[in-house]
């Protein structure tokens, strides 16, 4: 709990992030244990909450999500994710921590020949038979580097390269060894078995290299006739030259900054996540920027500048949603980190609507199942002349949402589903203000939508809103039918 929150947390209107744009995802952990700090995390702007399988174990997330059900704001424009922990090489147990210096020798044992804790493991069985003399082998997100010298039939030699501390279970990154590993393990699918039961929105698998690596994950979901969303994480450099396929495969990106840093050189990480997004613009699918992201905000209540920056700097390259990790989980100041993020995100989203960024054509066009891509762009120049207060669509698939999501709007796009997890997914959904509201088939739906917007205070009486029409459902593509503008409280519409 924030020591210092109290006396200037905002308090937001009732759909809380309609405020920014940009969706922030927050990970729970031991500093978010109470149903009153998730409420204030909610509160300041999370749109999305972030489950990390790689920590605790499922019993622990039940407590955790007994706790934010007692929020009552999930399936209310809050989505759930689950992050899988994917093929994660680590450090076997040790009894206690060793301190290594440069020029160290250190022995990496066979796991199965080992019988105690005294002796350097991993959990990946082909370790010894895979890395080759002159591999480095990187541990605790490369906080201590080792270089391979010789390899025998069980063990493995290395010298230490760079000072530090190898702790029990710690992370291995191995960049130079090619790896032999399943996309997804067998304790990823009781995690996902978990996350279907407790009806999550999104998956988001690690250390994927190809798009092939979605597939089994993709199939058995479908087998368990779930509609969860896939997110690919971006970790490893072998992903990057299969960028497009795992995007087309994927539901949303995330870029995974920290383990991107360790497996190659830190100073290409800024131009690949602006590459990285950039793509996800172009091919229409939401895009989350992570890792250390505010990462002094463990300890301290104040960011440095460098982070506030970075920070604003991944929302003007036009990220979704930007994510918290161990600021959340286990720092001091969740919820003032939470804050942090909304301030900048709507000082950044205001600097944008000032320099009238207007959307470039081939981003309207990215998406081969939408074929009114130019009405599209003919609703969002309504909407900036016009200076309307909003946006509304009926999307029941969320695929219309996610086009005019891709546009940018700098006014909130107010997305009606009558499916509750197309709006939890429509959460993730930059500008997208999801809620769950079954419009009347026939008749006009603009009384309706007028009671809503006023009852959530996005709209008052007598401002003018657009209206999208939307035809299709899940059993064919979604299609832009018509934009209508509309005064709140009036009973005739315009055509436009």
């Amino acid at each position: 709990d924030d020591p210092s929150a109290g006396s200037f947390i905002h308090k937001s209107p009732t759909i809380d992030h309609a405020v920014i744009r940009t969706k922030i995802v927050m990970t729970v952990g031991p500093a978010t244990g109470s149903p009153d700090v998730l409420q204030r995390l909610i509160e300041e702007g999370t749109a999305l909450v972030r489950f990390n399988f790689s920590h605790g174990d499922l019993d622990e997330h039940e407590t955790m999500l007994a706790a934010l059900r007692q929020t009552g704001r999930i399936g209310q424009g809050v989505a759930l994710l689950g992050d899988l922990c994917g093929p994660r090489i680590r450090l076997g147990p040790l009894a206690e921590s060793i301190a290594v210096r440069v020029g160290q020798p250190l022995t990496i044992h066979r796991q199965e020949a080992c019988d105690s804790g005294d002796r350097i493991t991993t959990n990946y069985p082909r370790f010894v038979d895979d890395v080759q003399v002159g591999h480095r082998v990187l541990i605790d997100d490369g906080n201590v580097h080792l270089l391979v010298t010789a390899t025998q039939a069980h063990q493995v030699e290395c010298t230490c390269t760079r000072s530090g501390v190898i702790g029990s279970r710690k992370g291995v990154n191995l960049p130079d060894t090619p790896l032999w590993l399943e996309a997804v393990t067998p304790f990823d699918f009781k995690c996902v078995r978990w996350a279907i039961r407790h009806d999550f929105d999104y998956l988001a698998l690690s250390f994927v290299g190809q798009a092939k690596d979605l597939k089994p994950l993709r199939a058995f979901l479908e087998t368990e006739g779930s509609s969860i969303g896939l997110v690919a994480k971006i970790e490893r450099p072998e992903a990057l030259a299969q960028i497009d396929p795992i995007i087309k495969a994927s539901d949303a990106l995330m870029v995974a900054r920290g383990d991107l840093g360790v497996q190659m050189d830190v100073a290409q990480v800024p131009l690949i996540q602006k590459d990285l997004v950039r793509r996800c613009r172009a091919a229409g699918k939401p895009v989350i920027v992570a890792t250390q992201m505010l990462q002094s905000m463990i300890h301290s209540p104040n960011p440095t500048r460098a982070e506030v920056s970075d920070v604003a700097n991944a929302i003007l390259d036009g990220t979704d949603a930007v994510m918290l990790s161990g600021e959340t989980s286990v720092g001091q100041y969740p919820a003032l980190a939470v804050h942090t993020i909304r301030r900048v995100a709507e000082h950044t989203e205001a600097y944008l609507r000032h320099a009238d960024v207007r959307p470039p054509k081939s981003m309207v066009q990215a998406d081969p199942q939408v074929r009114h891509a130019a009405l599209a762009r003919g609703v969002w120049q309504m909407v900036h002349d016009l200076d309307a207060r909003a946006l509304i669509v009926a999307s029941q698939t969320g695929l219309i949402a996610r086009l005019f999501s891709n546009l940018r709007f700098h006014v909130p796009i107010i997305a009606f589903s009558s499916s509750k997890r197309v709006v939890r997914q429509m959460a993730l959904y930059y500008g997208v203000v999801p809620i769950c509201l079954d419009l009347p088939a026939d008749g006009d739906p603009a009384p309706s939508i007028d009671r809503t917007l006023i009852r959530h205070g996005i709209a008052g009486q007598g401002e003018l809103i657009v209206l999208v029409g939307v035809t299709g459902d899940r059993s064919e593509p979604e299609t832009i039918d018509g934009a209508v503008v509309h005064t709140i409280g009036q009973t005739r519409n315009i055509s436009a």
